[in-house]
């Protein structure tokens, strides 16, 4: 934390000690080069750690935030750099300490990042268990109702009624749900979101099944 402390202010120093000059230096093309790819690197890492916060739901990201304040700190001064608001030779120092504080930050985010990254997957796969035992046992009742209504409306009727058709396309696609739910727990879900949404989605399947060959029953 301190580092960065000492980065920041050091920036801001130089920064602050040039506003009035705005304008006034002319720093080599090699340099604004430098200073626009730098830039551009540093907006696409700003992005890549919001999503990341996006796609591992993480709540406290205070440590996150202090990165980000000091990449956008960074991109202020390389703002002025190419404005020409700061003196050459403070140009290649700042860049060069911008760098530097970039490989840094890279390698703290990494373990931080995977520090987060697996207790996410660990509470979602401890969600995803929850799940699991419940999809089982609908899945087994599922499976309880086609083979009883299957021995007492098709197995013994050789030729089947039109409504008695209906009812096997029902247990077909029931029992296609009822395979999703088994398999449910092989499918690599992102969010604990997508898994309710998915659970959702297959119980309102298996629903209108249900209620369409009830009616098909009558």
């Amino acid at each position: 934390m301190k580092k960065i402390v000492y980065f920041i202010v050091f920036i801001l120093s130089i920064v602050s000690s040039t506003n009035v000059l705005a304008g006034e230096y002319n720093n080599t093309e090699n340099t604004i080069t430098k200073a626009n790819l730098i830039e551009s690197y540093i907006q696409k890492h700003k992005l890549r750690i919001e999503n990341f916060i996006n796609k591992y739901n993480i709540k406290d990201t205070s440590h996150l935030q202090d990165s980000i304040k000091e990449l956008n700190e960074s991109i202020t001064a390389l703002n002025k750099i190419k404005n020409g608001e700061i003196d050459p030779n403070k140009s290649e120092e700042i860049i060069n300490a911008i760098i530097k504080r970039i490989k840094y930050i890279n390698e703290d985010l990494k373990r931080k990042l995977n520090t987060e990254k697996i207790a996410f997957e660990k509470t979602l796969k401890k969600k995803k268990d929850i799940y699991s035992n419940l999809w089982i046992k609908i899945s087994e009742k599922i499976d309880d109702i086609n083979i009883k209504i299957a021995k007492k409306v098709l197995i013994k009727n050789k030729i089947l009624s039109e409504e008695e058709l209906k009812v096997k396309e029902h247990l077909i696609r029931l029992n296609k749900e009822s395979k999703k739910l088994k398999y449910f727990w092989n499918i690599n879900f992102k969010s604990e979101k997508e898994i309710k949404d998915s659970f959702v989605r297959i119980l309102n399947n298996i629903k209108r099944e249900v209620n369409e060959m009830k009616k098909s029953l009558k």
